[in-house]
């Protein structure tokens, strides 16, 4: 149903300024206007001629009488524009309550795009210990292991369809954020090795740490894990900075 707002806001605008795109509309309402501004000779020549075309082809002879009032003319005019008109608000009608059906849908799907979004950011924020080691940290250093908790946990608990966003769009990107970070967890798990107190990690073996060069091997493993994070990092941002647009928040 329609509350007194919808009903004006439709009256106003799709009856006093029909949508004439609307072929049907055009069409009836341009019959009835022309029914209308048609002088009288025009029409009588006009049906003569439909009169005459009918006795050629039928072999009848039919005569139309003078037409004394254009009275009826005038009723059929006024009558074609007024279904044109009626037809167009009715059909306007159900295209705004269709259009405000689709947007309610939509902003229940945002709504719960952006539940799980919060709860996303709450896990790997852009300013968490997980995010600013991809950014910033050299694997030929030593890392937390707490510094990659948030990851781990994103890895093991939002692969699942509970974890999925509605949109297609941030939904892809999720897919690709998980699988980025799958791989980058397991290849440092690893590369890593346990140091002091078994908190702290080294992607460098015991037998090279602290010397000043390092075998090609272990050079090449320093420079994947490290283009690992990176990329990560950027399918992070670009994630964040997505669901803001499309979420609003």
């Amino acid at each position: 149903m329609f509350d007194r707002k919808e009903v004006k806001e439709i009256i106003w605008k799709k009856w006093l300024f029909p949508d004439f795109t609307n072929k049907l509309t055009w069409l009836v309402g341009g019959a009835g206007v022309a029914v209308l501004l048609t002088p009288i000779a025009f029409k009588q020549l006009f049906y003569n001629w439909l009169v005459d075309t009918f006795n050629l082809n039928a072999g009848e002879h039919y005569k139309l009488a003078e037409l004394q009032s254009n009275t009826a003319d005038y009723w059929l005019g006024f009558g074609m524009v007024f279904l044109a008109l009626a037809h167009n608000i009715g059909y306007q009608a159900f295209i705004y309550k269709s259009k405000k059906l689709a947007q309610v849908e939509t902003q229940d799907l945002i709504e719960v795009d952006k539940a799980l979004f919060l709860e996303f950011i709450e896990l790997l924020p852009s300013d968490g210990l997980d995010v600013k080691l991809l950014e910033e940290h050299d694997f030929g250093n030593s890392h937390h292991g707490k510094e990659v908790k948030a990851l781990d946990t994103f890895v093991h608990t939002w692969n699942n369809a509970l974890k999925h966003f509605l949109d297609e769009e941030l939904e892809s990107k999720r897919q690709q954020l998980i699988d980025k970070s799958r791989h980058f967890i397991y290849t440092l798990a690893n590369r890593s090795y346990s140091i002091g107190n078994g908190e702290m990690f080294s992607c460098i073996p015991d037998a090279y740490r602290g010397a000043w060069d390092w075998p090609p091997h272990v050079e090449e493993q320093i420079r994947e894990l490290n283009e690992l994070g990176t990329e990560l990092f950027e399918l992070h941002k670009d994630f964040v900075l997505t669901a803001r647009r499309k979420l609003k928040c």
